[in-house]
């Protein structure tokens, strides 16, 4: 036929909804029109065992037109983004697989909009999560990072895409007992570890009776923590970022136990530590910098700013003032450039400490920052 094929997953097909493209076997040869309605479970299970695959071309051209009449607000989208991640994270022992497997789905879709149009807000929005619901928080931030790292590294769309699904299903067989060690005070017991050096491997075979036989997104929830692997086994590389991410995250999150460590500081940790990929961990740093979009800075004139967007080098971010030397709040955020002595970063400002109010239509919807900044 002469035309690229994308293989459906079932989390793409509906029962009793119109198919939205022309429907091929593995040898391209049609099977079903656009528009045919599927109406039984089991037609459905033997032609996804059989390979329904759409034209790739055709398929791309729908999610390009999604992104185009769909009026862009990465806020609005990171909210959209939560709620997926939540669905995948709290709500999932309600829902059946393949609802699941398309929230997966949009949740890819959403992600390479806000890389594409807005990684300066996304990251933004990152840093200045909400963490008391941290079992949701943490899946999107680390669904999200690794899918900016991987992105930026050059990794192949399809490899993207499936890092990003084992990323936003790590930790699906250990959600209970996060929410649980995120409120605790006390030492993790005997029991708690045992069940955390297993979750990996849980979370494999949970995604496996979900239907999901790609090995390279099962391996990656397997081994996202290395530490439990066994002799001379070594994580696969998308384990290993995800790991390398979800280490850098966790460092920067709030627990019962401890606060959250300034991402400079989460950063040079993390680059003095001798377990670590010194790759993986340059391009977090790279890619976000030392002072990330969301954090709050002193500045070198006294003045507390908070940083909107990612400067040339990793510790000379683009910020807004927000109060004086006095402490006293400002009429109007004022841009700074932290490349000028003047305006150097002299130390990161926990985030508690900060009274001043952030408008973030106001700070990034203006023409000429959103144009900055997006």
């Amino acid at each position: 036929m002469g035309i690229a094929l994308h293989q459906l997953s079932r989390g793409m097909v509906s029962l009793s909804q119109p198919l939205k493209w022309d429907v091929f076997n593995a040898q391209g040869q049609l099977l079903l029109h656009k528009g045919y309605v599927l109406q039984s479970e089991s037609q459905l299970e033997s032609l996804l065992e059989r390979g329904m695959f759409v034209d790739a071309a055709e398929l791309e051209k729908a999610k390009q037109e999604v992104k185009r009449v769909v009026e862009f607000d990465p806020f609005a989208l990171w909210e959209r983004l939560g709620k997926d991640c939540s669905r995948l994270s709290i709500d999932y022992t309600n829902s059946p697989p393949h609802q699941l497997l398309a929230v997966l789905d949009d949740l890819l879709l959403i992600m390479e909009t806000l890389i594409e149009k807005a990684p300066d807000a996304a990251i933004f929005e990152l840093m200045q999560m909400d963490m008391s619901n941290y079992v949701v928080a943490h899946v999107q931030q680390t669904a999200f990072l690794v899918t900016l790292i991987a992105t930026r590294l050059g990794w192949p769309p399809k490899k993207i895409r499936m890092v990003a699904r084992a990323a936003a299903t790590m930790n699906i067989a250990a959600m209970q007992l996060h929410t649980t060690l995120a409120l605790q005070k006390e030492p993790i017991t005997a029991a708690q570890k045992e069940e955390m050096l297993t979750h990996g491997l849980r979370g494999k075979l949970k995604l496996e009776e979900w239907g999901v036989k790609n090995k390279d997104w099962l391996q990656a929830v397997e081994e996202h923590h290395p530490e439990t692997l066994h002799g001379e086994r070594k994580p696969s590389e998308m384990a290993n970022l995800i790991h390398h991410v979800d280490v850098y995250l966790a460092k920067i999150s709030p627990r019962a136990y401890r606060a959250a460590k300034p991402p400079n500081v989460a950063a040079k940790e993390m680059v003095q530590r001798k377990d670590v990929n010194p790759h993986y961990v340059g391009s977090i740093v790279k890619e976000i910098g030392v002072y990330p979009p969301g954090s709050y800075v002193k500045l070198a004139n006294g003045e507390t700013a908070i940083v909107a967007r990612r400067g040339k080098q990793a510790h000379t971010p683009i910020v807004f003032s927000l109060s004086n030397g006095a402490g006293l709040p400002l009429g109007e955020p004022i841009m700074r450039d932290t490349g000028s002595p003047l305006f150097t970063i002299a130390s990161i400002v926990p985030r508690n400490k900060v009274m001043v109010t952030i408008n973030r239509a106001k700070l990034f919807g203006a023409a000429k920052v959103f144009r900055a900044f997006g």
